[in-house]
């Protein structure tokens, strides 16, 4: 045998000696604690929750949903689809303040001014408020409002008072009316979702849209005054960074209207 497989040798039989005299001691003194051996499967590579995202924190509720939005939307008909989105809703993107809500997905935000700003040592140089990416399943834009600390994306049209939710970090494709569409990814599914605000009320519907996207590219543009005054108004909390402004097709009237949206990072 050579030296150097010799020394890892006694040295492992000295370690395991050492091991057994500690256990032997310990449980002299102390009740023997049990650990629970868990079977590996393979979706713990992305997370212990079957159906959870990659570094999310989410329960296992959601898992089941989000895991059956997976099945459904990989290999379903179209009518299994709308049998889904009847039932659940689509995974619609927010930011939130609160990270612990049983049907909400939350991830830490990418943006570091969404976060306390600390040095190499860990000391605090610039407090603020956490902010976390949550995406939630829902059909109606008015139950993610109802959940404490929940901020909203939005976009403002040009020459209307009106202000859009819309997902987080997207903009539409197009726009029909009032009625706005997206492509979307969740899990790495693609879906095509539409927002429908309700005219006499406050809702606004989600739906999956299945009407063919109009070849009609978005324009860049740069944002007027009256739309730079309106964002600053809607930007308080200082969820975002900057704004930008882009040119967005409507089927309904056939022309193109200029809106602006946030930027966070």
């Amino acid at each position: 045998m050579k030296l150097a497989h010799l020394f890892k040798y006694s040295f492992a039989c000295i370690i395991a000696t050492l091991s057994i005299a500690m256990t032997q001691q310990q449980n002299t003194q102390s009740s023997v604690q049990v650990i629970e051996e868990v079977n590996f499967k393979p979706h713990m590579v992305e997370h212990l929750i079957k159906g959870c995202p990659e570094n999310s924190k989410c329960s296992k509720e959601t898992g089941k949903t989000s895991e059956k939005f997976k099945e459904v939307f990989t290999n379903g008909s179209l009518k299994e689809k709308k049998n889904f989105v009847k039932e659940f809703g689509l995974p619609f993107t927010f930011w939130t303040t609160t990270v612990a809500q049983d049907s909400v997905i939350t991830y830490q935000s990418r943006c570091i001014h969404h976060k306390t700003e600390k040095d190499k040592f860990g000391k605090v140089l610039v407090e603020r408020q956490e902010i976390y990416e949550g995406i939630r399943f829902t059909k109606n834009i008015n139950e993610i409002t109802s959940f404490h600390g929940v901020i909203l994306n939005q976009m403002i049209k040009e020459g209307s008072n009106k202000t859009y939710f819309i997902p987080r970090s997207t903009i539409p494709f197009f726009t029909n009316g009032d009625d706005l569409f997206f492509r979307q990814e969740f899990r790495e599914v693609d879906y095509a979702m539409k927002l429908s605000p309700n005219k006499s009320s406050t809702a606004t519907y989600i739906s999956l849209a299945t009407k063919k996207f109009p070849n009609k590219e978005i324009l860049n543009t740069s944002c007027s005054k009256e739309l730079v005054d309106k964002f600053k108004k809607i930007n308080k909390s200082g969820i975002y960074q900057s704004a930008y402004c882009k040119m967005i097709y409507d089927t309904k009237e056939k022309k193109y209207h200029r809106y602006i949206f946030g930027w966070s990072c």
